[in-house]
């Protein structure tokens, strides 16, 4: 897989084969569950 085809993690700087692999990284990480899916609490 070329360099390019990669997504990089903006918190973390990890590296992901697709967005949906870094989407689902980011939700269990970074932000916890719900919070993309209406959760409106302030961050």
């Amino acid at each position: 897989m070329s360099k390019e085809s990669k997504v990089r993690c903006p918190y973390c700087e990890s590296t992901f084969n697709s967005k949906e692999e870094l989407s689902k990284h980011i939700d269990r990480m970074h932000i916890g569950p719900g919070v993309l899916e209406g959760d409106t609490r302030k961050l």
